[in-house]
């Protein structure tokens, strides 16, 4: 009886009283419990592993039924299944996120080709102007180097600047005004000529151990893509004396050509704009 008596008090009790016939009472509208006798359910349920339940309603049936099970006809919870499931609703958007998606690939494969295309443009570029510059004979670079080289080895060049036969010139650029500026380019210009081929003239300065000091002007013509030849490379003195290093070619020998093309009063020595009279 008063296990009876406890049984109707409390939603799940189990009697007592009656060890050889326990059995767990549910309550009404409730699920039916598989009669389990008490050592099945202690080897099914190991204590300390299933956590109490939490009474918040004092009706029975919210609290042993999941909120988030689907509930039958009957009025009795059912496990969820994906089988059983509603089919989800067409996708309206479909071709608008496929379209999308074709324009964001294409979009982002044009961008990164245009750079990878800008990228090789440019490093060939500076790999074409440092080979141009320092290994093609109509570089300007290779231009000084070998018109110093024939000023050192010019007679006539050693007894002006009172240097020996071996020793080495110190030539650089223009000067600059700032006595604190290091950087003294050669000035030097490049333009086509009546015959149809490049022609580059440069000036720069030469010094001798002795301090003897002399300007070097010289025009050199490209005859092909990797050949050129000097037109003429003079050396000017601050006497006014002028030793040609290598002789005009296409000119009498009695010709004495002006100060390059460098001696206009304007940018790197040339009369810059229209003629005039």
């Amino acid at each position: 009886m008063l296990g009876i008596h406890a049984a109707k008090r409390f939603p799940i009790t189990r009697i007592t009283c009656f060890p050889l016939a326990s059995r767990v009472v549910a309550p009404r509208n409730c699920r039916q419990f598989s009669q389990l006798s008490w050592t099945e359910a202690q080897s099914r349920t190991p204590l300390g592993t299933q956590p109490p339940l939490r009474m918040q309603n004092s009706n029975p049936l919210r609290t042993l039924i999941n909120p988030f099970s689907p509930i039958n006809k009957t009025g009795s919870p059912r496990p969820y299944s994906t089988k059983t499931a509603p089919p989800p609703g067409p996708d309206k958007d479909v071709k608008g996120r496929a379209l999308l998606h074709k324009i964001t690939g294409f979009t982002t494969f044009s961008v990164s080709l245009l750079l990878v295309v800008a990228g090789v443009a440019f490093c060939g570029l500076v790999v074409y102007l440092i080979l141009s510059e320092l290994f093609l004979p109509s570089g300007d670079t290779k231009t000084f180097n070998k018109a110093v080289s024939l000023v050192e080895q010019n007679a006539l060049a050693q007894e002006a600047l009172g240097f020996k036969a071996g020793d080495r010139l110190k030539a650089y650029g223009e000067v600059p005004g700032d006595q604190w500026v290091r950087n003294r380019p050669v000035q030097s210009v490049r333009q086509k000529g009546q015959d149809g081929k490049d022609h580059l003239a440069m000036r720069f300065h030469v010094e001798s151990d002795a301090g003897k000091h002399g300007s070097v002007f010289l025009e050199q013509i490209d005859t092909s893509f990797w050949s050129s030849e000097f037109a003429y490379v003079a050396l000017e003195l601050p006497s006014k004396k002028r030793i040609y290093i290598v002789e005009p070619k296409f000119a009498p020998k009695n010709y004495v050509p002006k100060t390059g093309v460098f001696s206009g009063s304007g940018f790197l020595g040339l009369n810059w704009g229209p003629k005039k009279d």
